[in-house]
């Protein structure tokens, strides 16, 4: 007799309706939009420690005195961080360079992110609604 109960519904419609609303909330919750403060956030928290640290260890370590080649990686960065140097002062003026250009890429990650989302969820849109009209007909 269960059956019956699941037959009635089939008949009545409401399952096919069910199923395409839990599939459009599987998608939602699938791409869901990122959020670009949160994400600038994030990435600018962990590149700011990274520069930080990095730097840090290497003046602790003594490598900057020691061997030049060592070093090089991070004292590039005076080039593109102005104020930064390979000392305990500059590691947090780099600290504070990268954590300013990890916010803007994680900002801009997400806004490119979003916005591809955002074009091809269109397109669907669009070539699903030619695809309905061209099969008007068939529907009846």
């Amino acid at each position: 007799m269960a059956n019956a109960g699941e037959s009635a519904l089939r008949e009545g419609g409401r399952e096919p309706a069910a199923l395409a609303e839990r599939r459009r909330a599987a998608i939602r919750r699938t791409f869901l939009r990122l959020d670009p403060l949160a994400l600038g956030c994030g990435v600018g928290a962990a590149a700011g420690l990274a520069v930080l640290l990095a730097t840090l260890v290497l003046v602790f370590r003594g490598a900057v005195a020691g061997d030049p080649f060592v070093a090089a990686n991070l004292k590039s960065l005076a080039a593109f961080f102005p104020g930064y140097r390979l000392d305990v002062a500059g590691a947090f003026v780099g600290g504070a360079w990268g954590a300013a250009t990890g916010f803007v890429a994680g900002v801009a990650t997400a806004g490119f992110r979003n916005l591809a989302l955002a074009l091809v969820f269109g397109w669907a849109r669009a070539t699903a609604g030619r695809w309905r009209r061209r099969h008007l007909l068939d529907e009846i």
